[in-house]
């Protein structure tokens, strides 16, 4: 039986429903957490196991790991968990409070919390997270396991108390990252650790014992024969009696009960583990100097100039090329690190993002036309991943953008852009743009550089492929601003989360107008005004921006920033006049007519509003949504031909984005 206790007392209380779609570790803290809280915030937890859309199909029969009753009682199907889609909100919403009443109140209401996003532990602002983390290790007691993975848990934890002294777990991550599709496409440098670096540390902690766990029985295989006092978990007990997903998660209990974890930084397996054991995961810049990692990367260095058949496959060479090329490339050494890949290419590697590595590699070479070529692969790749898609424009931008073909290096960087307007690469090219002015306001875009160039952020060190050194001499700038400007033409969310923070807008208006350069009047001014329109502060905003736009009579921006204000106040007829100087002033703006066109639907003019987007679709090759939105007017006109053509065309900009084939086909399968 469960060993879960009755925290179901009052069945209108509402639920934290648990919920992933990858592999084990990730689910097991999942479901962790969800325990957890239900055991502090006096309810009980459901977990969808195998949702819609998941992808580690070995996992799809949860009476493989969990007792009969176990899933009776905490499991939910597809069609239950989605029944409950309106009274359900995302654990992150809850995040930034600083009280749990909201939270507390949700729940007591009958509303439930989904817990889908990669927690290792959950700990709201107002809780003590040294605590949660003492107590994660009891939290396994309340899960009921099959009597075939209850025996083997007892056997590997009588094995490992046999061993003795202290022992530690090696865990080389590998698998699905190397062999299946879609991962192996995508770099992973926080999930793949070199060999080199693990045989390291085991000779240092020589009189340790050690275990070696992996995903991959190559990487085992080479691991025991180069240091043979290290163990595998078939060396403690026989699981020959297991299928592989009882195996998978014994292995992962085993690797709790060793005295240390050593692991690369991001590894759900190992995080799950360490959990269970109440013990941090140790990773190698803990564990290891500076020199000592510098001298295990010289060794793989070496490794690589013997031959890519040193390594597993040539997937594996790629995805550890990842971590030795940015060491080769702040050293100096770029034409090593190119080198490598293009030995790697010429060895069958199909990594997706191999080509996008090399081409960034020929940027900091200055190798322009081999740079393009690579990326122009990268772009065409059937597997590449939508983010690294986005890179890879925003790569080819400045690769146009260093060969003269300015046009073409604003096309390839507004594509990205309005894709992922806030990702790393894609700001620290855009600023480069802007401040050599390849990306200019007024040419295409409509912008206000004077306003972004106040709002330097932070070294980019994250989610980041191109180095930000490289690129740019100083900070970037917050490209935020342009997306602000003109959010129907973002598809990323997080500008949407953006625009529904009062308390994000507001420092931002806070920091621009304590900028020293800040004076009213000016675009800054306006753009603030803009910001208030935004909050909802419609009077006070048109006070603010009327007095901007009578210091500056010839500011197009201004004059958009007054057309929008009016028209949120539901002034349409100013918003037009409005919109009139600004076709005046730039009569070939793409974004002037579209926004003419939103106005006149605003107010309720659909066919005016069809002709002015019309018009803008003629002018535009780089706005995906823009083209997305009159094929929606097209279509609620009925003209569904129309409405397929402006699909297309915001296919053809986006071809990465899979929502405009979707819509289309959508509107021939409704027609037909």
């Amino acid at each position: 039986m469960s060993n879960a206790p009755d925290n179901a007392a009052d069945p209108g209380r509402g639920l934290f429903i648990g919920l992933r779609k990858d592999q084990l570790g990730a689910r097991l803290l999942m479901m962790l957490n969800s325990i957890r809280l239900a055991e502090d915030y006096a309810t009980d937890f459901r977990i969808n196991w195998f949702p819609r859309g998941a992808m580690a199909p070995k996992l799809d029969t949860p009476g493989d790991l969990f007792a009969p009753d176990f899933i009776a009682r905490h499991f939910i199907d597809n069609a239950d968990f989605e029944a409950l889609d309106a009274q359900t909100k995302p654990l992150r919403s809850f995040l930034r409070d600083s009280s749990p009443d909201r939270l507390t109140t949700h729940l007591a209401g009958g509303g439930h919390v989904l817990l889908d996003e990669g927690f290792e532990i959950v700990e709201f602002p107002w809780e003590d997270g040294t605590d949660l983390r003492s107590r994660f290790r009891g939290f396994i007691s309340r899960i009921g396991f099959n009597p075939v993975v209850a025996r083997q848990m007892a056997a590997v934890e009588a094995a490992m108390a046999g061993q003795g002294g202290r022992t530690i777990a090696y865990h080389i991550r590998r698998g699905d990252i190397l062999n299946e599709e879609p991962w192996k496409h995508k770099e992973w440098p926080a999930k793949i650790e070199p060999d080199e670096l693990y045989s390291a540390y085991l000779e240092k902690n020589a009189d340790a014992g050690a275990l070696v766990f992996s995903d991959q029985p190559e990487s085992i295989a080479r691991f025991t024969a180069a240091h043979p006092k290290v163990a595998r978990i078939d060396d403690l007990v026989d699981l020959s009696v297991c299928k592989p997903v009882q195996r998978d998660f014994l292995e992962l209990y085993a690797m709790s009960r060793a005295s240390e974890i050593v692991a690369p930084p991001i590894s759900a397996f190992s995080r799950a583990a360490a959990r269970l054991s109440g013990q941090e995961r140790k990773c190698f810049h803990e564990v290891m100097s500076v020199p000592e990692r510098e001298a295990a990367y010289e060794r793989l260095l070496e490794r690589f100039q013997t031959g890519i058949d040193a390594f597993i496959t040539p997937s594996e060479a790629a995805h550890v090329y990842v971590k030795l090329a940015r060491r080769l490339q702040e050293s100096g050494r770029d034409e090593a690190a190119w080198e490598i890949g293009e030995a790697i290419l010429a060895a069958g590697a199909d990594n997706a993002f191999l080509p996008l590595m090399q081409a960034i590699g020929g940027i900091y070479l200055s190798r322009w036309e081999e740079a393009r070529a690579h990326v122009r692969t990268a772009l065409a790749h059937p597997n590449q991943w939508q983010e690294n898609t986005v890179t890879a424009l925003a790569v080819e931008a400045h690769i146009l953008g260093a060969l003269g073909r300015r046009h073409g290096a604003r096309r390839s960087f507004l594509r990205a852009f309005w894709q992922k307007p806030m990702l790393p690469d894609v700001t620290v090219i855009g600023t480069f743009m802007i401040k050599r002015r390849r990306l200019r306001p007024g040419a295409v875009l409509p912008f206000d550089r004077d306003t972004l160039l106040m709002l330097p952020i932070r070294y980019q060190q994250t989610n980041i492929l191109v180095q930000q050194a490289r690129i740019l001499r100083r900070r970037a700038a917050d490209l935020s601003t342009i997306a602000i400007e003109w959010p129907d033409f973002a598809i990323d969310g997080k500008v949407a989360r953006l625009l529904n923070s009062p308390r994000d807008l507001r420092a931002l208006r806070d920091r621009i107008e304590t900028d020293p350069r800040f004076a009213p009047g000016t675009l800054p001014d306006s753009f603030c005004a803009l910001l208030d329109a935004r909050m909802g502060r419609i009077e006070a905003a048109l006070a603010r921006n009327s007095e901007a736009r009578e210091a500056s009579p010839d500011a197009p921006l201004i004059a958009k920033r007054q057309a929008e204000i009016l028209s949120l106040g539901g002034d349409h007829a100013g918003a037009l006049r409005e919109m009139d100087a600004c076709r005046a002033l730039a009569p070939d703006h793409a974004f002037w007519h579209y926004l003419t066109g939103r106005i006149h639907l605003d107010a309720g003019d659909a066919e005016a509003a069809r002709a002015a987007m019309q018009r803008a679709s003629a002018m535009d090759d780089s706005t995906a949504e823009l083209h997305s939105r009159l094929a929606d007017l097209c279509r609620d006109a009925g003209d569904e031909a129309a409405a397929v053509a402006a699909f297309d065309r915001a296919a053809d900009i986006a071809p990465n984005q899979q929502r405009y084939g979707n819509r289309r086909a959508r509107l021939l399968q409704k027609s037909a």
